[in-house]
């Protein structure tokens, strides 16, 4: 089976969720349930290709002393496994959901700092993965030590190679993405309005600004808004899509879902409308369930038909 989609999770983490009846800040809390499982947006969209049948690889930073919940993912999700193994531990991020009032409080631990010789080995790692019109998918935040010019260092290596890339970054990795020829990036509204330096208050100007985006500088933009769904804006269509209400588990990993569907709907020559409709299933699915983890793909073609999608005004 190929792996045609390539991604890097440069600060990837072990994610320990714990859900209590009510959160209450200062007293001993109970939990009722948990789950401990590989994280990092880059590990979660592979783990979801995966899901849906599709190889990928995967590559970034993994701490040598606690890699074992990773090892078992890609070996259950037909991940192949390009991490350079440092020294160290992996970081945990835990996440508390508290179910009373639907809301997740995140506690995140501080990443592995890579070395200047682990950092050239990772670019070595990358030479050999790169080839044309490869999918690279740079996702998350970036480790301690690492500057925004080695993100950039590496945008440029797949760029001379002629990959494509996905970039589901924020801050300054996203203007670095975009002003480094990025061919997707994904976005809340948010994150769109930081890159900006203003506001974008109501639907009318996050239409705008993101079929501007699109126009003008990054060829498939996905702008997400919540539980309102999401924009898909490409050479093609630009399009709203949203999916029925959801009965939410938890919000983890949505995002990077609706990316993977996306990138699994372009790899496999879907119609823009067909992308939307199979990333948006994709982030419903990872929204009721914690394990990032696809129902059947009978179930998925059941819940197809249930998402609207709509054109959106030029």
């Amino acid at each position: 089976m190929k792996h045609d989609i390539v991604t890097i999770t440069l600060n990837p983490a072990i994610d320990q969720t714990v859900f209590l009846n009510r959160l209450t800040v200062g007293k001993v809390n109970r939990a009722t349930r948990h789950q401990r499982q590989a994280g990092g947006k880059g590990v979660n969209v592979s783990s979801m290709l995966g899901s849906y049948g599709l190889a990928s690889t995967a590559t970034g930073f993994l701490g040598k002393d606690n890699p074992r919940v990773f090892l078992d993912l890609f070996k259950s999700k037909n991940i192949r496994d390009e991490f350079i193994k440092i020294p160290g531990e992996t970081r945990t991020g835990i996440k508390i959901v508290d179910e009373a009032t639907r809301e997740t409080t995140d506690i995140n631990f501080p990443g592995l700092e890579p070395t200047l010789a682990e950092l050239q080995q990772f670019e070595k790692k990358l030479r050999k993965l790169v080839k044309p019109d490869r999918w690279f998918v740079l996702a998350g935040s970036l480790p301690v030590g690492i500057s925004p010019d080695f993100f950039e260092e590496i945008l440029a290596l797949l760029k001379r190679g002629g990959a494509k890339i996905a970039a589901d970054t924020s801050g300054e990795a996203l203007k670095i993405a975009i002003r480094g020829g990025a061919d997707l990036v994904k976005p809340n509204e948010h994150e769109l309005a930081e890159f900006l330096g203003h506001e974008v208050p109501d639907f009318a100007s996050r239409v705008d600004a993101a079929q501007r985006l699109q126009r003008e500088k990054v060829p498939h933009v996905i702008l997400s808004l919540g539980s309102e769904g999401a924009l898909f804006i490409s050479p093609e269509k630009a399009l709203m899509a949203s999916a029925p209400s959801v009965k939410v588990v938890s919000t983890v990993g949505a995002g990077d879902s609706l990316l993977a569907g996306y990138l699994a709907g372009l790899t496999t020559d879907r119609s823009p409308v067909d992308r939307a409709k199979l990333a948006t299933v994709f982030a419903w699915c990872a929204l009721e369930d914690l394990r990032r983890q696809l129902p059947s793909i009978a179930d998925i073609q059941k819940r197809l038909p249930k998402i609207k999608v709509q054109p959106l005004p030029n």
